[in-house]
């Protein structure tokens, strides 16, 4: 037996194991999870029921984003960060559409790949910040908010939606061409008491696809935060 034949076979420099990816990310989210009694990331906001319109025509391989038509839809505004009170965070918007399919912005700046701190809930634009690739190449999905200031503490959203909704109106931006309107989420009434575990990796569509190192870091990101607060995902398997 040569030297070359005792050698072990070992991952090429640069190249990251799936397996290992998942761990690096389980472990710390479930830590946080812990130290905060609550999700890793945007522990702090307030679930709400909302309805969404779709305009149709989309072309993005996803019948519910495809069809026009309305759905009673859950939805979620949080602090990324869960910074105190008004301080400017990053927001969130999650969204859970039939299927289901769950879709996770985050306040974004000028362009949608930038993550932008925000004062209010609907100061500027929500964006998934990496892009999706689809049938119609790669797309980022971004929501511009309508409706009177909210300060950027999920507290207060209550006593906004008591003097009305909040619309987003949802997009498909791509680099090389007009964004497209996609359906506008009209945010209607608080849901006290209402608790989803979103997950865009167990809830997520073949014909969106996200890159494989962002699925390999969210799977086990989510796994951590979730084992750590005992929550489960619907992923509709016995619809």
């Amino acid at each position: 037996m040569t030297a070359t034949d005792r050698v072990t076979a070992r991952p090429r420099p640069g190249r990251v194991v799936p397996a290992r990816t998942e761990r690096a990310a389980e472990g710390p989210a479930r830590l946080v999870a812990r130290l905060r009694h609550g999700r890793a990331l945007h522990p702090r906001g307030l679930m709400v029921a909302a309805t969404l319109r779709v305009s149709g025509g989309a072309a993005l391989g996803v019948p519910v984003l495809d069809t026009p038509g309305e759905h009673e839809v859950l939805a979620r505004l949080s602090k990324g960060g869960s910074l105190p009170g008004r301080l400017p965070d990053v927001l969130g918007l999650a969204v859970r559409l039939p299927g289901p399919l769950d879709l996770l912005l985050s306040t974004c700046g000028r362009v949608p790949w930038l993550l932008r701190p925000r004062t209010g809930f609907t100061a500027g634009p929500y964006s998934t910040l990496v892009p999706y690739s689809s049938g119609t190449g790669s797309v980022w999905f971004v929501a511009w908010p309508e409706g009177m200031s909210v300060p950027a503490n999920p507290r207060l959203l209550a006593v906004a939606l008591d003097r009305g909704p909040l619309l987003f109106h949802l997009h498909a931006v791509h680099k090389d061409r007009p964004a497209v309107r996609v359906a506008t989420l009209r945010v209607r009434a608080p849901l006290p008491g209402t608790d989803v575990a979103f997950d865009p990796v167990l809830n997520d569509h073949p014909s969106l696809r996200q890159p494989e190192w962002l699925r390999r870091l969210r799977r086990g990101a989510y796994l951590g935060s979730r084992q750590a607060r005992a929550a489960e995902v619907d992923t509709g398997a016995g619809q």
